[in-house]
């Protein structure tokens, strides 16, 4: 039986935006990596400027990462809050514009500052929590507007109501229960109605995943620094593991499907299996099994190399 996916309040997860909102995010920055594909890093909360505090001041490959948490709907008051961080806080290449719920004129004003300044992305954001049953909450973010025109949409948001968001967030929440009992590999993720779930290797742009689709399931290193580094440091990563392949596949215990993908930017490093997917419930257990065994093997044999590739990748 397939339980609903239901939409919690933002406030009944964190009583206030400053002092419980903003530092989870801190703690959780891997969460909004993975859905905006970004590569934030070292974030600081409550960062102080002259006679004013930014929400979160962090760091990426292209400079500072300014965040502007807002609870409830967006309004002017934090769109002018976000213009004054980014003007006093010294190259500031991206702002982030986090709320509960966005309105029109305001998507339409990130959509003019994307197009209009040249110095700075803008991304807003909406933040959506989810629980099934009495499930530990998994929040989500959704991007409404970008600098990307690919990616800056127009009253999109998917709202998760539909059977295979029930079924996917039911699926990733029953894994969990699974893993922790022996690993903390994704004690800093939590379970969404996606495809993946997916946590840092330690290393930028390199990832532990684990996949499953309507009839396969995968676990997988994958390698996407993003399109500034592109796919010749992706490809160098790949080369560094693959140098080490036989004692990786010695210490794994399995053969692994090493593929260098030519027609992507990416690499990866995978395990696929045959049990089936979301679609066959009656074997999510052997599925779920499956994945727990082989993403603990995957960084056990992989752990070490990867910080030797990035001493050398940097």
């Amino acid at each position: 039986m397939v339980s609903k996916l239901t939409k919690q309040k933002i406030r009944d997860i964190w009583k206030t935006e400053d002092k419980e909102f903003t530092p989870w995010l801190v703690e959780n920055i891997a969460l909004l990596n993975e859905d905006l594909g970004l590569n934030i890093q070292d974030p600081e909360s409550e960062k102080k400027l002259d006679t004013f505090k930014v929400d979160i001041v962090a760091q990426d490959n292209e400079g500072k990462v300014v965040i502007e948490n807002q609870f409830e709907k967006s309004n002017h008051d934090h769109l002018g809050k976000l213009l004054t961080y980014i003007s006093n806080v010294e190259n500031t290449k991206k702002a982030i514009w986090i709320v509960e719920d966005a309105k029109s004129e305001h998507q339409r004003a990130v959509d003019w500052l994307n197009a209009n300044v040249k110095t700075c992305s803008f991304y807003l954001v909406k933040i959506q929590v989810f629980k099934i049953k009495d499930s530990e909450p998994g929040a989500q973010f959704f991007l409404i507007s970008g600098p990307d025109e690919n990616i800056s949409t127009v009253g999109k948001i998917k709202e998760n109501d539909s059977e295979i968001d029930n079924v996917r967030f039911k699926f990733w929440s029953e894994f969990y229960e699974k893993l922790k009992e022996k690993s903390n590999i994704y004690l800093s993720t939590a379970p969404k109605p996606r495809t993946y779930i997916s946590v840092s290797a330690g290393m930028r742009g390199v990832n532990y995943i684990c996949g499953a689709q309507n009839n396969s399931a995968q676990v997988e290193i994958y390698i996407d620094r993003g399109k500034e580094d592109g796919k010749e440091t992706n490809l160098k990563i790949f080369r560094e593991f693959e140098k080490n392949k036989e004692q990786i596949e010695k210490n794994f215990g399995n053969k692994l499907d090493w593929e260098d993908l030519p027609e992507s930017r990416a690499c990866r490093i995978a395990l696929r299996s045959n049990l089936g997917g979301f679609r066959d419930e009656e074997t999510w257990e052997d599925i779920h099994e499956f994945l727990v065994q082989n993403i603990i093997k995957l960084e056990h044999s992989t752990k070490k190399y990867i910080k030797n590739i990035d001493k050398l990748i940097g």
